[in-house]
């Protein structure tokens, strides 16, 4: 009997469909593949796989259709499903995690990022299936599964490249950071921080180190923070940091203090014009109650991505502040 898990591959580009497909099976999975939305819901009422990568435009039934679907129908509703979108902007981001994807990705993807990606959802599905066995048989348990629920928790908000939180944390945690500081008029500050030229080093030194220099460099970022500070995978190769109870001076300080550790870690990267190693930009805002009361924590994060492009585009290896 196949004891693979399966995954199912919904994609109107047969490009996409047969790079995945052949992906996945020498990772030992079995794929399958379908190529539009009327035939992927046929399959994955057949198969029932454990997984399914979405595209969510095709010319017949566009992806946010076919999930509603699925999760309309009993026996696919626990599946799964990661979209697959060409579009980066935020607003299809959220639609797509509001209607009931536990991810996304965007073309053109990274091959590796992709598969790292159905392991963490595949293993989370293992362990909610865990927890619900023992639920059901282990009453006196309850203890070992309260251990398992934490673990599965916190696998689902850390990063697996970087091994820090990731988006969805964040967003968890500035949402409760900014009403807090809203209701007692305290300040908060973030730094979005990015690596400069950094698909040039994936380019030159291939994504094995690409990898290593992201696992470097958070861990870097995170010593170089406060014990309270939040640090976590924002997108690609950029790091959000939330600074709790920080003014506008002090976290310019602190960011400083990150791209200058950057630096130290003295790691070659022929490929960029500031000084032949790996250097960082940084973007930093804050949020001031008694000034600007009326922002939104995303007001605050776009000021930090605002000021993040000015220190891109005057130079680099540099942090630039909007207030």
């Amino acid at each position: 009997m196949d004891t693979r898990q399966k995954i199912l591959i919904i994609d109107d580009e047969a490009v996409i469909r047969n790079v995945l497909k052949s992906s996945l099976k020498k990772e030992g999975y079995e794929a399958w593949t379908a190529a539009n939305g009327t035939e992927g819901l046929e399959m994955a009422a057949e198969i029932l796989p454990d997984i399914i990568l979405l595209d969510i435009n095709m010319p017949d039934i566009n992806g946010y259709e076919v999930l509603e679907r699925l999760l309309a129908d009993k026996e696919t509703s626990d599946i799964p499903v990661i979209f697959l979108t060409a579009r980066a902007d935020k607003a299809e981001q959220v639609r797509g995690l509001e209607t009931g994807a536990v991810d996304y990705i965007t073309k053109p993807f990274y091959l590796k990022e992709v598969l790292a990606r159905i392991r963490i959802h595949l293993r989370l599905k293992e362990y909610q299936e865990i927890l619900a066995r023992k639920n059901q048989e282990l009453e006196e348990f309850f203890d070992l599964l309260l251990e398992l629920n934490a673990k599965l928790e916190e696998i689902a908000r850390k990063d697996e490249i970087m091994q820090i939180w990731n988006r969805r944390a964040f967003n968890e945690q500035i949402n409760n950071t900014h009403n807090f500081s809203v209701r007692y008029m305290r300040p908060y500050s973030i730094i979005i921080v990015d690596l400069d030229h950094f698909k040039n080093y994936n380019d030159l030194y291939g994504h094995q180190k690409g990898d290593q220099v992201l696992q470097a460099v958070a861990q870097t970022i995170s010593n170089s923070c406060r014990i309270t500070d939040f640090v976590a995978r924002y997108g690609g190769e950029e790091i959000v940091v939330l600074l709790p109870e920080t003014e506008a001076k002090s976290s310019l300080v602190i960011a400083e203090r990150i791209i200058s550790s950057i630096r130290d870690l003295n790691i070659e990267h022929a490929d960029n014009e500031n000084l032949g190693i790996v250097t960082a930009s940084a973007g930093v805002s804050s949020f001031l109650p008694d000034k600007n009361k009326a922002e939104s924590w995303e007001d605050v994060l776009k000021k930090a991505d605002e000021a993040l492009y000015r220190a891109k585009n005057t130079g680099r290896n540099r942090v630039c502040q909007k207030i």
